[in-house]
């Protein structure tokens, strides 16, 4: 995405952005300098079109490419000095009355423009950290709800396996006891079968 069109940039930073691209002219030493200015001419009626149609960073662009190559660039041309240039003053009249003024008019629209986007964007931003927030809190609030369940199923657990410890220990004792109680208190054992049901009886 090209700077210009990035919202999450200051509108000053937006606005040298553009300025940048309309600074991006090349002059070619093999075209005479005469053709340029006649290009230049194009470059300001079509800077106009875009301007009523509302597209101000194209025009934006175009009456900079428009000063900065008659400003800066093709002065350099080695041409520029002895070639017979009609166009020339008429050139430096659109400079002064319409590339200039224009500029200027369309830099303080596009400052206001992205100075309303810009709002809008901390706003979407804040709104954005804000929704962020909520659902880490969420998260975190889940995760230790999910911990606190799993900490007391551990622990339910634990709980079971030393109650079945104590119940296979006390299992474990009653039947010592009961061994115990055999042992010493053995059952009686049987009379022999010949010896008389009641004693002193054949």
């Amino acid at each position: 995405m090209p700077e210009h069109n990035d919202v999450s940039l200051t509108p000053e930073q937006r606005v040298r952005a553009l300025t940048k691209m309309g600074s991006s002219v090349d002059v070619n030493e093999d075209v005479p300098p005469r053709r340029y200015f006649r290009s230049g001419m194009e470059m300001i009626r079509m800077a106009t079109v875009y301007t009523e149609e509302g597209n101000t960073e194209r025009a934006f662009i175009l009456y900079n490419k428009f000063i900065t190559l008659f400003i800066e660039k093709l002065p350099k041309h080695r041409d520029y000095k002895t070639a017979n240039i009609p166009e020339k003053k008429e050139t430096i009249k659109k400079l002064k009355d319409i590339a200039f003024p224009q500029a200027e008019e369309l830099k303080k629209d596009l400052l206001k423009k992205y100075e309303k986007e810009y709002q809008e964007f901390l706003v979407r931003k804040k709104a954005e950290e804000v929704a962020l927030t909520k659902e880490l809190t969420r998260q975190k609030e889940l995760e230790a709800e999910r911990q606190r369940v799993e900490e007391q199923r551990r622990r339910q657990k634990e709980q079971e396996q030393f109650s079945a410890f104590e119940e296979m220990i006390r299992r474990q004792e009653l039947e010592k006891e009961r061994q115990r109680i055999l042992q010493e208190f053995g059952a009686p054992s049987a009379p022999p079968p010949d010896t008389p049901l009641v004693p002193g009886i054949l």
